[in-house]
């Protein structure tokens, strides 16, 4: 999953998905896609529950966490933001709206936890595979844009888990393939070409072990097509440039919605997404975990879950570096 995702553009283009999905979406919670990227989007801390026109969101109603506050690193509460770097071609969780600003689930989220530290975020635009480097270099103090926290990772990079989400199947809308998806493993996909993101377990873990199962029953590898955004990859799909697409469960339930794409299968390899911040910056950890502990506890945490419909995947009990494998 970003590890995998799945963005934006579509065969009608990025304009009519946005107002075909904020038509079926009015008061169910799920935000539009967005355009073409910009550079930078600064998230005031000030505003409530909704997107501002910065392109961030909600802060917690009961304000700053005194506690949390405390565990800020002195660098960090002197400038007075984190500077979170996204990717954002892949809605509800990160994407851009009509005024080119950055707006989703994990906008609106790591804007209230700086709110709770007394800081403002800022979420810069990057690409995918880029993030964690940067992250490393200390270029940005975080990276908050749909990745899965897995052990790998975790080697590099300090992750403060905050959401379960899976991988799914996206295909054109009715199927043509008949993809079944029914496993990890499903033989389906077996001699086709499937879009993934660049750098997502998609991409580096799912395809290769589905590709050891088509071997073993005799059958052709899957042929990956792998581009830097999932905006590239949806509308490869579009184009028949691609059979399917595999990317985030979050992102593909939500183009499913548009009516161009459909959802094939169950979700499976559940894991967690993480805020990725450099193990040399452990203060800062502490302090966006105690911050999203206390959201869970105050509810503004399901507050915005509750906004984008996402519902399923709260994770109740965030925690530091919580891979399985």
């Amino acid at each position: 999953m970003r590890a995998g995702r799945t963005p934006k553009a579509v065969i009608v283009g990025a304009a009519a998905i946005t107002l075909a999905l904020t038509a079926a979406a009015c008061g169910s919670g799920s935000k539009p896609a967005a355009p073409a990227p910009s550079t930078t989007s600064s998230a005031s801390s000030s505003s409530t529950s909704s997107p501002s026109a910065s392109g961030s969101s909600s802060s917690s109603a009961a304000g700053v966490d005194s506690a949390a506050a405390a565990l800020v690193p002195a660098a960090i509460k002197s400038k007075g933001t984190i500077t979170f770097a996204t990717d954002p071609s892949y809605p509800p969780n990160e994407s851009k709206d009509a005024n080119d600003k950055i707006i989703g689930f994990d906008v609106d989220l790591g804007t209230a936890i700086a709110a709770k530290l007394g800081l403002k975020a800022d979420f810069t635009q990057v690409t995918f595979d880029d993030i964690v480097t940067g992250i490393s270099t200390g270029k940005y103090d975080a990276g908050m844009s749909s990745i899965t926290d897995n052990k790998k990772r975790e080697a590099v990079d300090d992750f403060v888990a905050y959401f379960n989400a899976g991988t799914k199947l996206m295909v054109p809308k009715g199927n043509p393939k008949k993809l079944t998806d029914d496993s990890p493993t499903d033989l389906s996909l077996c001699g086709l070409t499937i879009g993934v993101e660049k750098g997502t377990i998609q991409e580096t873990e799912d395809i290769p072990a589905r590709n050891k199962a088509c071997e073993a029953a005799g059958k052709k590898d899957i042929k990956i097509l792998s581009q830097d955004s999932q905006d590239q990859i949806n509308e490869s799909l579009g184009s028949g440039r691609c059979d399917a697409v595999l990317a985030d469960s979050p992102v593909v339930d939500y183009f499913a919605k548009s009516g161009n794409f459909e959802a094939v299968g169950a979700l499976y390899g559940g894991a967690p997404y993480g805020i990725a911040i450099s193990k040399a910056n452990s203060g800062l950890s502490a302090a966006v975990l105690a911050a999203l502990k206390g959201m869970v506890a105050d509810g503004t945490y399901h507050q915005i879950t509750t906004k984008y419909g996402i519902q399923s995947g709260e994770l109740t009990t965030p925690g530091l570096n919580q891979a399985q494998s």
